[in-house]
């Protein structure tokens, strides 16, 4: 009876001990997942902006890395290839460490493990996981185009050449600058070491991952720290590229051209390099040259949307406003949310006259992005060029009170109230638009041309000339000659 007695307490306290470690085990995962916050400020903490230079202190290249022990970082090869010393800071932070050499090398698959001079104190180096699944959500860390500190996310879309080099490929943006950053599953686990993004002809979200398994095996065999390479030092085709985005930034486009152009040289299919130098083209006037790089940009990319939007506004200045539509009709069909390419559409079509079909882009520009100032101002032109004014100036209205220092908005509001006989009004929009803009020859037109109606025949006389000198300075022949011909029937 005693054995009975005990034997019928034993089984339900077994029972519920099993029962209870089988909620523990099934609860287990649920609970190791980690908000995505989390995981940012997990992986930033941890996360370098890697500089790279020759013996004379000329920067290399830039890219990206990560803690992987307290004082070992990984990276990719191409970061640190032909550098002779380099620099490890931590993103977000003023924490810079001395790279004292490399531990380990695995060029076939684009890693490296550098050592840093002294200790890290109080870093939490980032765990490897290699179990990864097609359709699970990524975090990426680095710094693209030099924009230090950057956290994104996709997911998990492929795995490519299993059986040789493997890789991730996955959704998650990567550019220039996050090369050797670390990829995150849920956990907060690195599962692969990013790369520069593919950039063959369908390279549309081809951005890719070395799997966290080579650098497992990479960290198995590191070694005592070794120099940096004093060799075959070169200034990397990303790092051209991100000069030229520097000067850029600086409005020095011509020295910006001659840096993508040396990365391109480098790296003839560098996509984002043609597009960029295309812009710098652009913003210097060189239309064809400009379109020249954008249909390489296309050729590469056919699914780059970007590159047909600004391709037609420069269609669109040489006045080929049939094919610049074409360009504005392919990147919307790519990009249906485009709200941009609708309003360069739009203008397409007011200069091609086709005012209704205008202010349908306009429309579908503001629907996307309501807050878009140009898009209510050119909905404006559009609507005056039908004669429209009052609704004209509601939508001036709109652009002015989203954008109080766009001159233009003023511009356009002061020929409306004209047209309405609202003449002082008028006026003080055109007044308005040459504070804003001092050198705005349109303006002081305008401006001369109705204070000429009103019978101030001196002051419109000032306007006038100021108007010529500005269209001189500017070289606008067209301006030049009506100002001239105002300046005749104020003479008279």
């Amino acid at each position: 009876m005693k054995h009975r007695y005990k034997l019928l307490w034993t089984r339900p306290r077994t029972a519920i001990i099993t029962l209870l470690l089988y909620c523990i085990v099934n609860a287990a995962p649920a609970q190791m997942l980690i908000p995505a916050e989390d995981i940012a400020e997990k992986a930033l903490a941890a996360t370098v902006y890697l500089e790279m230079k020759d013996t004379n202190g000329k920067t290399l290249g830039i890219g990206s890395g990560f803690f992987v022990k307290p004082n070992l970082i990984a990276t990719n090869y191409h970061v640190i290839e032909g550098a002779a010393k380099g620099t490890a800071k931590l993103v977000g932070k003023y924490i810079t460490y001395k790279v004292e050499g490399v531990t380990a090398i695995d060029k076939t698959n684009d890693l490296a493990i550098l050592k840093i001079a002294g200790p890290g104190y109080g870093l939490k180096p980032l765990s490897l996981s290699d179990k990864v699944r097609i359709g699970e959500t990524v975090y990426v860390a680095g710094n693209p185009k030099g924009l230090e500190g950057t956290f994104s996310d996709g997911i998990i879309s492929s795995r490519r050449d299993k059986l040789t080099k493997e890789r991730l490929q996955m959704t998650a943006p990567i550019s220039p600058g996050s090369s050797g950053g670390p990829v995150l599953n849920k956990k907060g686990e690195v599962i692969g070491v990013s790369f520069a993004g593919h950039t063959a002809l369908d390279a549309q979200n081809l951005n890719f991952a070395i799997p966290s398994k080579y650098l497992k095996k990479l960290l198995e065999e590191s070694k005592l720290a070794k120099p940096l390479s004093q060799e075959k030092q070169s200034i990397s085709a990303e790092t051209y590229f991100l000069w030229g985005n520097l000067k850029c930034k600086t409005g020095d486009y011509a020295g910006a051209i001659k840096d993508y152009t040396a990365g391109i040289r480098l790296k003839p299919d560098f996509v984002e390099a043609y597009n960029n130098r295309g812009v710098a083209k652009y913003v210097l006037g060189q239309y064809f040259a400009a379109i020249s790089d954008f249909d390489t940009v296309i050729r590469l990319k056919p699914d780059y949307a970007d590159a047909y939007n600004i391709r037609g506004n420069t269609k669109t200045l040489l006045e080929q406003y049939f094919a610049a539509i074409l360009d504005y009709d392919t990147a919307i069909r790519l990009k249906p949310d485009y709200a941009d390419a609708y309003n360069n559409r739009g203008n397409a079509k007011i200069l091609w006259e086709q005012y209704f079909a205008a202010i349908s882009d306009f429309d579908a520009a503001i629907r996307l992005k309501p807050d878009y100032a140009l898009a209510y101002q050119n909905r404006g032109r559009a609507k005056g060029l039908l004669e429209q004014f009052a609704a004209a100036i509601s939508d001036f209205d709109i652009a002015v009170r989203l954008k109080p220092d766009h001159a233009e908005a003023y511009l356009h509001r002061g020929v409306a109230k004209n047209e309405l006989g609202q003449h002082f009004a008028a006026i003080s929009d055109y007044d308005t638009a040459i504070r804003l803009k001092p050198d705005h020859a349109e303006a002081y037109l305008h401006r001369g041309n109705l204070k000429m109606l009103l019978g101030r025949l001196l002051e419109a006389k000032q306007d006038f000339h100021i108007a010529l000198r500005l269209a001189t300075q500017a070289g606008d022949v067209s301006l030049k000659y009506k100002v001239k011909i105002m300046l005749l029937l104020c003479n008279k």
